[in-house]
């Protein structure tokens, strides 16, 4: 038998408040209080950037199917495999990290160029917020690659440029030295896009800035154009789009029906993986076997697991999402002994 936990009941090995962190944030201390078993906790903030269990509250360690089925799950949807209905926007999410960013840009290329989408909106800025964790944006792709921190203000380079400027030639050239050019019509228009069909935002520094300056947006465009956007996909990693479909959800309400699309560039370095994706048949249940299979037995991607599952508590406690729950298998293995 499976047992649930709400995710405030879990333990997490490094929780601090994060307050602590940033002492200007010290006045209004982002902590929530949760009951448990009949007294009160203050549930903090997680550090998720160096995660390394996660526990039930008798002490037993989270698997990675687990964690897996928990992040992931089955919410893989049909846009994994170029189908699913169509919407009138792609949001490709910006990543403090370009590998990330770009791998969601290509497949929002991939579907407008589908026409499974009729615009995309690049959303991410430079965090300034960020530069205490030392999560910096480089200038150029050999910034990125030595590790070196640049001095930028936000307005210079934004995860939202990083992904719009994903197709320009030789800006990502690996070791290139290339400085950021700006989009231009011209470029769009020679890849067959639209120029008004791309929308940039690059504001916001978390997904739930994502989630209510895209909105923004939208409200803007219906106002300044009269063009009404009903329905978007978003595009985003693998372990990141549960948890963005829960905060656009709770944000848009029922106005926008969202779906999300995982970018799978990423995923082709491995092999089976890669043979499924460029099948001419997609085997979607082979799909999620090999997904599982690659999340839980890599430890890099394990520990994407454990990190989102940190990033969805932290949500919860910032009041982004509701709570959500974790089904583990508890009772069985005390059976099994």
């Amino acid at each position: 038998m499976s047992k649930v936990y709400k995710i405030s009941e879990l333990l997490m090995n490094n929780e601090t408040p994060y307050y602590s962190e940033c002492p200007e944030l010290s006045n209004y201390r982002r902590v929530r209080e949760v009951e448990d078993h009949g007294r009160t906790r203050y549930l903090t903030w997680v550090d998720d950037k160096n995660m390394e269990s996660i526990r039930n509250p008798d002490g037993r360690e989270l698997t990675p199917e687990e964690l897996f089925n928990f992040v992931i799950g089955n919410g893989i949807t049909d846009y994994a495999k170029g189908k699913g209905q169509l919407a009138d926007v792609a949001i490709v999410l910006g990543s403090g990290s370009f590998p990330e960013t770009r791998a969601r840009a290509i497949k929002a290329f991939e579907l407008y160029k589908k026409g499974r989408v009729k615009k995309i909106i690049f959303t991410g800025g430079v965090a300034k917020a960020r530069d205490t964790r030392r999560i910096m944006y480089p200038e150029t792709m050999e910034q990125f690659m030595s590790g070196a921190v640049p001095e930028l203000e936000w307005q210079d380079l934004s995860e939202a440029d990083w992904g719009a400027e994903t197709f320009v030639p030789g800006v990502y050239e690996e070791g290139s030295g290339i400085a950021m050019s700006k989009l231009t019509p011209e470029f769009l228009e020679s890849m067959g896009v639209n120029p008004e069909d791309v929308i940039i935002e690059p504001m916001s520094r978390s997904t739930q800035e994502n989630a209510t300056f895209c909105r923004n947006t939208f409200d803007m465009l219906r106002i300044e154009t009269g063009e009404s956007i009903s329905s978007a996909v978003l595009v985003t990693t693998v372990t990141h789009g549960s948890r963005a479909m829960r905060q656009f959800q709770k944000l848009f309400g029922d106005d926008i029906q969202l779906s999300w699309c995982p970018a799978t560039a990423d995923l082709e370095q491995y092999g089976n993986m890669r043979n499924i994706l460029n099948a001419h048949e997609f085997d979607e249940e082979a799909f999620r076997r090999e997904l599982k299979r690659i999340y839980c037995t890599t430890p890099v991607l394990t520990k994407k697991l454990m990190e989102e599952t940190a990033n969805h508590r932290n949500a919860f406690i910032l009041g982004d999402i509701y709570e959500p729950s974790i089904t583990t298998e508890d009772e069985q293995r005390e059976e099994e002994r």
